[in-house]
């Protein structure tokens, strides 16, 4: 059977369409982590210029921090990003470092700020959660970001403690202990003298 020859318009349109097939598969580098796809450095750049590009915020005045809350969970939406303590940080143009102190207590800010400030970063909380919960973070991710910036743990208390008076003397302890020791006791030999 011969095969029939593609017009030029035939043979574009195919290679489109494979080009579309290619670029919607889920590349993966050989350690198995997802690569940047064409176009997501542009779409991370353009974000954090967007963040850059925000006046000072005044962080002791609260209506000035509510409204670059509103505008950074804005910017996230319109940029499609997923919001997070180090970008919303840079965003107040702090650290997330200074973001933790102010939220832990460590640093003082009048209440209203205090208050604005702690409810995003719950709610940023909540909002990594949820990504995990319906698998748009990767588990390993989720647990680095939850220890490093909302101080999960991964380890188990154990509190031992004595729930009975102690009723002996150590006198009398010591007594039990030389009594539990055998300080007679039969040696067998064998036929040739050997100790068993």
């Amino acid at each position: 059977m011969a095969r029939q020859k593609m017009t030029e318009e035939e043979a574009l349109a195919a290679a489109r369409a494979l080009t579309e097939r290619e670029n919607k598969k889920v590349r993966k580098r050989p350690d198995s982590t997802v690569q940047a796809e064409p176009g997501d450095n542009t779409k991370f750049t353009t974000h954090t210029m967007n963040i850059m590009l925000l006046d000072p915020v005044d962080l002791n005045d609260a209506e000035q921090v509510k409204t670059r809350i509103h505008e950074y969970f804005q910017i996230c939406a319109e940029d499609d990003m997923k919001p997070g303590v180090a970008d919303f940080a840079f965003a107040l143009g702090i650290s997330r470092q200074e973001l933790w102190n102010i939220v832990s207590g460590k640093r003082v800010k009048p209440g209203a700020v205090l208050d604005a400030l702690k409810r995003t970063y719950y709610a940023l909380n909540a909002q990594l959660e949820n990504y995990a919960m319906n698998g748009k973070v990767n588990p390993v991710t989720f647990i680095f970001l939850g220890k490093n910036h909302f101080a999960y743990q991964d380890k188990q208390e154990i509190t031992v403690s004595a729930n009975q008076e102690a009723t002996e003397t150590p006198e009398q302890i010591e007594q039990k202990i030389r009594d539990a020791i055998p300080t007679d006791f039969a040696v067998n030999e064998d036929e040739n003298g050997a100790e068993s």
